[in-house]
């Protein structure tokens, strides 16, 4: 049983996780400005708005957190300049809260496989990687990562920054490329896709919970942990994947495949996994079929 922290669990990866981690009988406290989708009365709720310079954290300190999850990021899909900055300093400043004032021993976090990609790196994607990313809101989850780890190293808490790749399942914002694809094949609409040979890592979000489940329980060093699939999969795929779930049959898919630009791509990256699985062995993801179909049947 854990004493956890979690912000932003009113997210999409957040309301999976807390479901998850109620079954366990962990002493939770979760951290938003919109808790109402938490009906039981066995987890505590602090109402706060991280962008407030003004908050008072005292209840978080009182609670005294061993782990605490940061998931909360303001605004996506907005990653301009001005909205990736807050939530830098919204960042840094519940954080270095919990490291200064209580017990904490653990900070997981989470990246984005956009920090790889805004770098230019394709294919492959390791975690020693140097990146040099040039956009804010990758910019901003590096300025993160590296102060951060600075921080908790001098307090000797580990510090797991999670660059979460494309995770999917029920529940996800319709706009998201799988629920559109949906969409889109169910209502036989004009296909919309600006990239469809784009080949990028899916991974189904219960996996990414059982992860953080683990990183929860076990002990792992504090560094960069790719979660994905290690598998690159073509937009036009997935649309194939969906037609075939949907309608039994691939022929709206080789209707929409004739309007498809096959040279429209300007992204191929998927994680490497290697260092994930030194740690979680034997661990066996949802293949993509598998999920769209748990999407579709919950959608």
């Amino acid at each position: 049983m854990h004493r956890i922290l979690i912000s932003g669990a009113s997210g999409f990866i957040g309301k999976n996780l807390v479901d998850k981690l109620i079954d366990k009988n962990n002493d939770l406290m979760l951290v938003g400005r919109n808790l109402d989708m938490f009906k039981t009365n066995i987890i505590k709720k602090k109402i706060l708005d991280l962008g407030d310079v003004n908050y008072d954290c005292q209840e978080l300190i009182n609670f005294n957190p061993d782990v605490f999850i940061h998931l909360a990021w303001e605004g996506i899909p907005n990653y301009s300049e001005e909205l990736s900055k807050k939530n830098y300093l919204n960042t840094l400043r519940i954080i270095k809260n919990i490291v200064e004032f209580t017990n904490c021993k653990k900070i997981i976090s989470t990246g984005s496989c956009w920090e790889y990609n805004d770098g230019n790196i394709e294919g492959k994607c390791k975690e020693n990687i140097e990146i040099k990313p040039k956009k804010p809101f990758s910019i901003y989850k590096k300025k993160i990562l590296d102060e951060i780890s600075i921080i908790t190293k001098k307090k000797n808490i580990i510090f797991n920054w999670l660059r979460l790749f494309y995770v999917y399942g029920p529940g996800q914002k319709k706009e998201s490329i799988i629920p559109s694809l949906i969409e889109t094949i169910r209502n036989k609409k004009t296909l919309n896709i600006n990239y469809p040979a784009n080949k990028n890592d899916y991974i189904y979000v219960d996996d990414v919970i059982k992860f953080i489940n683990i990183f929860i329980n076990q002990h792992v060093p504090s560094g960069i942990y790719n979660i994905g699939s290690g598998k690159g999969i073509e937009v036009k795929n997935l649309l194939k994947i969906i037609d075939k779930e949907v309608n039994g049959t691939n022929d709206l898919y080789k209707k929409y495949l004739s309007i498809i630009d096959e040279n429209k791509r300007n992204q191929n990256f998927y994680a490497c996994t290697k260092k994930i699985e030194k740690y979680f062995k034997n661990f066996k993801l949802v293949d993509i079929e598998n999920g769209i179909r748990n999407v579709i049947k919950n959608t």
